[in-house]
């Protein structure tokens, strides 16, 4: 795979040509729109790691110049972390958005599923009831429906369609979604299964049940 990564601040470049090029993909590395440019005019790049505030332009307007110049599968990697930042990249062009700081494990995943994405191939999916969860891409499905998650939301989600119709207490939801342990005093998980509970159909056939005393059961609406 052929990545062009365009960031202007050289540490974290050097440090994404670096780590990238771990994975044995073939990177490049450009701190301007002009660079990048005469590089996607020039290479054939499967994915386009794209910066969005660039000192001789705009990464957004850019990553419409980059769809016609190629089939780019586009990542727009950035600090801004405004909704309608967001939405304006998507619907200019972008495949996904990661906000600055993450993890490279998880950029990588992400450039792997926008990889597979461009070639029909959506990864990994969970499918329970009538729910189905792309892992990698972080999509749910409820009935054919998208369903617009948080992240702890999709997480704790994940969680229960692995263990449907198995009841789970709190420390176990807060140990497997959220990685740490219980805290008596803390409501993380009752708050999050009432967001997720409105999030889901409720016409739909699972709910997610209450276990008075023990914790949070994820099973067919109708049994």
């Amino acid at each position: 795979m052929r990545v062009l990564i365009v960031e202007d601040h050289p540490e974290t470049g050097r440090w994404l040509l670096q780590e990238l090029s771990r994975t044995s993909w073939k990177c490049d590395l450009a701190a301007t729109v002009q660079s990048a440019r005469s590089l996607a005019r020039q290479e054939s790049y499967d994915v386009v790691l794209l910066d969005v505030m660039l000192p001789d332009g705009s990464g957004v307007e850019f990553c419409q110049e980059l769809r016609i110049l190629g089939n780019f599968a586009i990542i727009m990697v950035t600090a801004r972390d405004d909704v309608t930042d967001r939405i304006d990249a998507l619907d200019r062009g972008a495949d996904d958005y990661v906000i600055k700081p993450f993890a490279i494990g998880e950029l990588i995943a992400r450039i792997r599923a926008v990889s597979r994405r461009m070639n029909g191939d959506r990864g990994p999916v969970l499918e329970c009831f009538d729910l189905r969860l792309w892992v990698e891409e972080r999509s749910v499905e409820q009935g054919g429906h998208l369903l617009e998650l948080s992240r702890r939301e999709f997480d704790l989600l994940a969680v229960f369609m692995r263990n449907s119709k198995k009841v789970l207490t709190r420390d176990q939801l807060l140990e497997l979604a959220w990685g740490y342990v219980f805290y008596a005093e803390s409501n993380v998980v009752d708050v999050t299964v009432k967001r997720l509970r409105e999030r889901l159909d409720p016409n739909g056939k699972v709910i997610i049940d209450t276990v008075r005393g023990v914790g949070y059961v994820l099973r067919p609406a109708r049994e």
